[in-house]
C-alpha cells in the first residue's frame, strides 16, 4: 500500500512524531521546574532549621572571653564582699546606739549604690544570684558565666562578713542585745510569722526588685543609666523598711549565706534561697512576656526615650 502512494500511518500521527522532540524538551524543562522549585523550597526549609536558635546553645554560649568572664566574676566577689561588711558594720549596736530600721535599710541602701558605682561597668554589679539568673533568663549571661557569677558572690559575702568579724571583738559583735550575738546580721523570719508567709514576702520583694532590673535593661531605657545606682539603693531602702520586719527581707541568697555560715545558723535558710529564686523567674518572665520590646527601640521617637532623660538640641547637633 506504501509502495502504491498509500500510508497506514495518518497525518496526525506523522504530526505527532514530527512534534514529538520539542513536546519532549518542553515536557522535561517543565520537570525540571518543578524539581528545581521542590530542591529551593527543600534547601529554604533547611536554611530555616539551621538559623532557628538552639536555646541549649544560646545558655552555653557566651560572647566575652574567659579571662573577661573571670575578671567580671572577680568584680562581682568585690562588689558583695563591700555589700556584706558595709550592711552588717551598719547593724552593729555595740558600740554606740542601737540602729533603728531606718538606718539599717539605708545602710544596706546605700551600700548597693557604691556597689553599682564601684563594679558597674566590670560586671553591670548583679551582686545577688536572683540577679543572675534574671539575667540568664533574658539572654544577657550564659550558664558557665552565671556559675561562675554565682560562685563569686557566696564567696564574697563570707569573705565580706568574716573581714567584720575580723576588726570587731566578738563580744561586741551584736545589734545592741547580747542575745544577738549568735545570729547577728542574719536574716529570720519572724516568730509571728509562718515559713509559708515568710516565703511569700521574700518572693515578692525579690520580683519587685528584679521588675527593676528590667525596666534598667530595656533597651527603650538605655539613654537612662546615670541614675541607676541612686534609683536600686533607694529600692532596696524601700523593700527593707516593708519587708524587713517580716523576713529581714533579703532578696539576695548571697546576703544570706555569707552570715549564716559563719555563724552555723541555718533555720529555714531554704526560704532565702527559694523565694528570691522564684521571685526573680516569675518576675522576668512576666516582664519579658508582657513588656520586653519585640522590636529594637527607635532613638529617634520620643516615646522610647527614657521619661527623665534629656537631649537637647544643642547635644543633637554634637
Amino acid at each position: 500500500m506504501e509502495a502504491a502512494g498509500i500510508s497506514i500511518i495518518s497525518a496526525s500521527a506523522i504530526a505527532d512524531v514530527a512534534a514529538s522532540p520539542s513536546r519532549r524538551s518542553r515536557n522535561m524543562s517543565l520537570k525540571m521546574g518543578r524539581n528545581q522549585a521542590a530542591g529551593n523550597k527543600i534547601h529554604a526549609e533547611e536554611q530555616t532549621v539551621k538559623e532557628k536558635p538552639n536555646w541549649i546553645k544560646q545558655l552555653l554560649k557566651d560572647e566575652a572571653s574567659w579571662s573577661q568572664t573571670l575578671v567580671a566574676g572577680l568584680a562581682e566577689f568585690l562588689g558583695t564582699a563591700i555589700l556584706i561588711f558595709v550592711g552588717c558594720m551598719g547593724c552593729v549596736g555595740s558600740l554606740t546606739d542601737i540602729p533603728n530600721a531606718l538606718q539599717t535599710a539605708l545602710t544596706f541602701g546605700f551600700a548597693v549604690t557604691c556597689v553599682i558605682q564601684i563594679i558597674g561597668h566590670i560586671s553591670v554589679a548583679h551582686i545577688n544570684p536572683a540577679v543572675t539568673v534574671s539575667a540568664v533568663i533574658l539572654g544577657h549571661k550564659s550558664l558557665p558565666a552565671a556559675a561562675v557569677y554565682i560562685l563569686a558572690q557566696l564567696s564574697g559575702a563570707v569573705v565580706g562578713y568574716g573581714m567584720l568579724k575580723a576588726i570587731t571583738p566578738t563580744e561586741l559583735l551584736h545589734n545592741g542585745d547580747d542575745t544577738s550575738a549568735s545570729s547577728f546580721c542574719v536574716t529570720l523570719i519572724h516568730t509571728k510569722i509562718s515559713v509559708i508567709q515568710g516565703l511569700i514576702v521574700e518572693t515578692v520583694t525579690t520580683g519587685v526588685l528584679i521588675l527593676l532590673c528590667c525596666a534598667s535593661w530595656d533597651p527603650r531605657n538605655a539613654r537612662n543609666s546615670d541614675s541607676t545606682p541612686i534609683k536600686f539603693g533607694l529600692t532596696v531602702t524601700t523593700l527593707s523598711l516593708s519587708g524587713g520586719p517580716y523576713t529581714g527581707c533579703s532578696m539576695n541568697p548571697a546576703r544570706t549565706f555569707g552570715p549564716a555560715l559563719w555563724n552555723n545558723a541555718w533555720n529555714s535558710h531554704w526560704v532565702y534561697w527559694l523565694g528570691p529564686m522564684a521571685g526573680s523567674i516569675l518576675a522576668t518572665l512576666a516582664y519579658k512576656t508582657l513588656f520586653w520590646p519585640r522590636k529594637p527601640a527607635d532613638k529617634d521617637i520620643p516615646e522610647a526615650a527614657a521619661l527623665n532623660s534629656v537631649a537637647t538640641e544643642k547635644q543633637e547637633v554634637n
